[in-house]
């Protein structure tokens, strides 16, 4: 029978355990053997005493556990918050001072030693932080990369002889321009610049705003060559970029701009399609607004893409991102905050 990874590790706390406690006893016991009787009290105030120690080790394990859990990753990770933090390792100080001064029953004698076990369990609990929270930093990396793996694995299967496509859209171009018609030929030719850019950019970790911007540019030209010319359907873009050096992984914002276009378009009734993106001092700030018609209320899967987006933010920025999502029977809203 094969063992799991996880009852592995823990088969191996239990052991270290088991060894830790077992070694302290037997120095207890070449200690104190000498002294010792056959009476049964003794041998069980042992007993009492290796298990008040487990207890202790457990308790504080937990203490550790419980303060990572609840403060290091609420406030750690914010740098206008880190002195809550703080704030709460001076009161859980106080608190187990306090706590070991009703065991000595308040006798100035101990005040030092429980000055230093103080101390000494406070440092433990400010280690167990920084420690936990960089094997959890790496087993997100490690999630980032198994999932860029995935995702570069899936668009190679879906490059069915891209060179074959790329040649056959040159041809519908040069058969365009020779016809004057230069309309097709410009929607040709974006839609091969966006489909050289889903296959060819979108496997780096990291692209340019230019790029994206571009990018982007170039997918609402053939959205808006694709929509009829009606006067009840008002779409507004708006992209702006103050020229400073920044960069962010490609195909981030598309899912939320597509999903405007999806669920927000309605020939019958009125509709209103909104996107602003902006980026300066290295802050990109997008708001993405649509109405919802009631042609497009029932339909399946919306929210897919933003859903994957959304797990995409937590991997890529993970305390430096702020999404809102807002949704009713008339609307759809998302605003978005990341610094790059």
């Amino acid at each position: 029978m094969r063992i799991s990874p996880s009852l592995q590790s823990s088969l191996l706390l239990v052991s270290c355990l088991i060894a830790l406690l077992g070694y302290w006893g037997w120095l207890l016991y070449r200690l104190l053997g000498p002294q010792l009787t056959q009476e049964l009290p003794d041998l069980g105030s042992l007993a009492g005493y290796l298990l008040g120690l487990f207890v202790l080790l457990l308790g504080i394990w937990l203490l550790a556990y419980l303060s990572y859990r609840f403060t290091f990753r609420q406030w750690m990770h914010q740098p206008e918050k880190r002195l809550y933090y703080w704030c709460w390792l001076c009161f859980l100080a106080w608190l187990l001072f306090e706590v070991l001064q009703w065991r000595t029953d308040q006798e100035p004698a101990f005040v030092d030693e429980n000055i230093l076990v103080t101390l000494l369990l406070t440092g433990l609990v400010i280690l167990y932080g920084f420690v936990a929270d960089s094997l959890q930093s790496k087993r997100q990396q490690q999630r980032l990369i198994q999932q860029k793996t995935e995702a570069e694995l899936t668009a190679l299967k879906a490059q069915i002889n891209p060179h074959f496509l790329f040649n056959a859209l040159n041809t519908i171009y040069n058969e365009a321009q020779q016809s004057e018609n230069q309309s097709i030929a410009d929607l040709i030719e974006q839609l091969a610049s966006i489909m050289r850019f889903t296959l060819q950019e979108s496997t780096r970790s990291l692209i340019s705003v230019e790029q994206e911007f571009k990018f982007l540019e170039k997918y609402l030209a053939l959205q808006r060559a694709r929509l009829p010319k009606l006067n009840k359907l008002h779409v507004h873009t708006h992209l702006d970029w103050d020229g400073q050096p920044a960069q962010l992984p490609p195909l981030l914002l598309i899912p939320f701009i597509e999903n405007m276009f999806q669920y927000g378009v309605s020939l019958e009734h009125p509709a209103t399609l909104e996107l602003d993106v902006r980026v300066e001092n290295r802050q990109l700030d997008l708001r993405v607004f649509n109405t919802i018609g009631v042609a497009t209320v029932g339909k399946n899967g919306s929210g897919t893409g933003i859903k994957n987006a959304r797990q995409r933010l937590a991997l890529l920025y993970p305390d430096r991102h702020e999404l809102r999502v807002e949704q009713s029977t008339q609307f759809f809203l998302v605003t978005l905050r990341i610094d790059l």
